[in-house]
C-alpha cells in the first residue's frame, strides 16, 4: 500500500507532462520527394556570357544533359545565366513547418581538363519565381563523369535562410536556380558544364506551425549615431517574443532584449496572409568590433526559430563588396578597381589562403568549405573586409 501511494504523484506528474512535450517538441519527420520539375527554363546572370541549351533534360537521369558552354582564352573565367526549375509538384499541408530543403544535382562537365575546370557560380532556391535566400554555391569542380551533390542538407537557417511557409514550397513558382563557372589557366580551350537532373527534397514538420512570419530584418548604425538599430517586420496569429540576441563572434549569443509580439487583428487562421507589424529596438551599448545580431523568435504554443544574422561593423561600409556573408562553401568578392592579389587571414594575421592572378581582375572566388566556423578577414589592396564563415 505503501508503495503505491508512492508512485501516484509520479503517474500524475507524468501524465501532465506527456502532453505539453509532445505539444512542443519539434519533429522533422516527414520526407516528401525527391520530385523532378515540370518547368524548366533559364533566368539572366547579370555579367554572363552564354546560355544554358536544352534546360529540360535535367528532368530525368537519363543520360540527356542541359548544357552550358564556351570557349575560354588563356587565364580566363567566364559563368552563365541560370537554369530554372519550377513547378515541383509539391503539397505541403498548411500546418507543417518546413525544415529542410535539400536539392540534388547530378552533374559533370565536358572539354579539355588541364588547368581548366567547371564549378559552381551560384546556387539559389526561388520563392515566387524570384532568388531568393543564401547563395549554397560550392568551390568544388565538378566532375568528369556524373556525380551528385546535395546543397541544403542541414536545417534552413544555417543553409538557405529565410522564412519559408508551406504556401511557398507548394507554388509552381517555387524552384531551383543554378549559374555554372568555367575557368582555364594553361591554354584557351572549349569547356562545358552538364546537367543531367536536378530534384528537391522537403523535410518538414506536420504537428503545427509557428505563429509568427518574419518579414524583413535589418541592423545598421543609428541615424542619430547612439548605438545601432534593429528593424524588422512580422505577421502573428499568437503571442509570443522577440528575444533580441547579440554576439561579437557569431558563436557565443548574449540575450540583450525581449520585444513582445504584436497579434495581428485580420482574423487569419495561418500566419503570413495578414499585413505586416514594424518593430525597431536600439542597441544603445554595442560592443567594441563587430556586432552580430538575430531574433530568436518564440511563439506561445512553444514553437521557437531564428532569424537570420546581420552584422553592424566598420567593415560592411567598405567599398569592396563580399557575399554571401555569412558564407558556407565560397565567398564572392568584387572590387571596384581591379587588383592582381587576394589574401584570406584568420584573426591572428595568418595567412591561410591566396590568390596572385596574372592580370588585374574585379571580381574573385575564394573557397571557404573546409574552414571552421568563426571570423575572417580578407585583404584587398589597402582594404580588408570582416566575414564569417557559418555551419555546414
Amino acid at each position: 500500500m505503501k508503495s503505491h501511494l508512492a508512485l501516484t504523484p509520479v503517474l500524475i506528474l507524468a501524465a501532465l507532462l506527456y502532453p505539453y512535450s509532445k505539444a512542443t517538441a519539434q519533429s522533422c519527420s516527414t520526407t516528401v520527394g525527391p520530385d523532378n520539375g515540370g518547368t524548366f527554363g533559364t533566368m539572366a546572370y547579370a555579367g554572363s556570357s552564354f546560355n544554358w541549351s536544352n534546360a529540360s533534360n535535367a528532368q530525368f537521369s537519363d543520360a540527356s544533359y542541359a548544357t552550358a558552354g564556351t570557349f575560354l582564352g588563356i587565364l580566363s573565367t567566364a559563368y552563365s545565366n541560370y537554369i530554372t526549375v519550377q513547378n515541383l509538384g509539391f503539397s505541403i499541408p498548411a500546418s507543417a513547418t518546413i525544415c529542410q530543403i535539400m536539392v540534388n544535382v547530378q552533374r559533370s562537365y565536358s572539354g579539355l581538363a588541364l588547368g581548366a575546370g567547371v564549378q559552381d557560380k551560384s546556387v539559389r532556391l526561388l520563392q515566387n519565381g524570384a532568388l531568393y535566400g543564401n547563395d549554397l554555391a560550392s568551390g568544388t569542380a565538378w566532375p568528369a563523369s556524373d556525380g551528385t551533390v546535395t546543397y541544403g542538407n542541414a536545417l534552413l537557417a544555417s543553409t538557405w535562410g529565410g522564412s519559408w511557409q508551406p504556401a511557398d514550397v507548394n507554388s509552381p513558382n517555387f524552384g531551383v536556380a543554378i549559374s555554372t563557372e568555367l575557368f582555364t589557366a594553361l591554354a584557351g580551350v572549349a569547356m562545358q558544364g552538364k546537367i543531367n537532373q536536378i530534384t528537391v527534397t522537403i523535410i518538414y514538420d506536420p504537428n503545427s506551425v509557428l505563429a509568427i512570419t518574419l518579414g524583413k530584418f535589418s541592423a545598421a548604425p543609428s541615424p542619430d549615431g547612439d548605438g545601432h538599430l534593429l528593424t524588422w517586420t512580422a505577421d502573428a496569429t499568437a503571442g509570443g517574443n522577440f528575444i533580441i540576441q547579440r554576439s561579437g563572434d557569431s558563436r557565443n549569443w548574449q540575450d540583450i532584449a525581449t520585444v513582445p509580439v504584436t497579434v495581428a487583428s485580420s482574423g487569419h487562421d495561418q500566419p503570413g496572409s495578414g499585413s505586416m507589424t514594424s518593430y525597431t529596438y536600439t542597441d544603445h551599448t554595442p560592443l567594441v568590433g563587430a556586432n552580430f545580431y538575430r531574433l530568436h523568435m518564440v511563439s506561445a504554443n512553444g514553437r521557437s526559430t531564428y532569424s537570420t544574422i546581420n552584422e553592424v561593423s566598420m567593415e560592411n561600409q567598405t567599398t569592396i563588396r563580399c557575399w554571401p556573408n555569412p558564407c558556407v562553401r565560397t565567398i564572392n568578392v568584387s572590387s571596384p578597381h581591379p587588383v592582381t592579389r587576394i589574401t584570406l587571414k584568420d584573426l591572428q594575421g595568418r595567412t591561410l589562403y591566396m590568390r596572385q592572378a596574372a592580370a588585374p581582375a574585379n571580381d574573385w572566388q575564394i573557397p571557404t568549405e573546409e574552414l571552421p566556423p568563426g571570423l575572417y578577414l580578407i585583404q584587398v589592396g589597402s582594404e580588408t573586409l570582416r566575414v564569417l564563415k557559418a555551419l555546414h
